[in-house]
Order: structure tokens, then sequence, then C-alpha cells
């Protein structure tokens, strides 16, 4: 970081760095911990079932992540078509306020590379959402 910053000119520089002492708020502090946390846990858990059990291709782990992960927003209903938790989750996302407008934007995320997609979906569930997504996949071993 300090290489990249040594770069910029000194106009950007101080004009950026007052931002790294903001404070966070403690909710937020919380939600990237357990972001990262739920999924470093799914990551692993996937991959040794996936990968190493199952001796499938590579990306089949994650594969199947992201389709455990849009079938939990969606209820475990078959997401051919979206009920109305799936958009709402979804709708947490600012620019996002129609169901037309998710339906593009899913459209547009699924051709996304799928550590995209998984990203974007687990950062738009909450702390609980996650946990209950984490507990439901630990129990059964997936």
């Amino acid at each position: 970081m300090q290489y990249l910053m040594q770069k910029l000119p000194i106009e950007i520089v101080n004009y950026i760095i007052p931002y790294t002492y903001n404070v966070q708020q403690k909710t937020l502090l919380n939600d990237i911990e357990n972001f990262t946390e739920v999924k470093t846990f799914l990551s692993n858990l996937y991959h040794k079932y996936w990968i190493i059990e199952r001796l499938s291709l590579d990306q089949e782990d994650k594969n199947w992540l992201i389709n455990d992960l849009f079938r939990c927003a969606n209820n475990y209903n078959p997401t051919k078509y979206y009920v109305d938790s799936f958009y709402n989750i979804f709708k947490r996302n600012i620019y996002l306020q129609t169901n037309e407008e998710v339906d593009k934007y899913v459209n547009e995320l699924e051709t996304k590379d799928v550590t995209t997609q998984i990203n974007v979906l687990l950062g738009l569930l909450t702390e609980q959402e996650r946990s209950t997504f984490r507990s439901t996949f630990q129990q059964q071993s997936i």
C-alpha cells in the first residue's frame, strides 16, 4: 500500500489520508468481520466437500456455493421465479428499488466471475442470515 501511495501526486494523498483515520461504526465492523469469517468457513467447507472428497472439477465448489446461496435467498424455491424475500435481499443495495431493477442486476451479476457473485450475495445478507446459512450447511456437512 505504501508503494502505491508513493506513486500518487501529493495532492491526492493529502485528500485520501484523512479518510484512513475515520473511526467506523461498531456494527459495520462486526458485519465485515462476520462476512469474512462466514465466507472463509463456507469456502473451506465447500472446497473440502466438492474438491477434496468428491474429486470434482476446479471451481465446482464455488459453483455449488453460489447455487446454494441463490436458493437460500429464494427460500429454497426454484430460481426460475424469484420470491419476495429474494427481491428484498437485493433491494438492500440502495441502487436497486424495483423488482425489474433487481432482475436486470441479477442477470448482469450472473455474467460475472463466480467469486464476485458469492461476495455480492454474501455481502447483501445480514449477519443473522449468513450465520443461519452457515449453520444449515455446517450441520448437513453439505
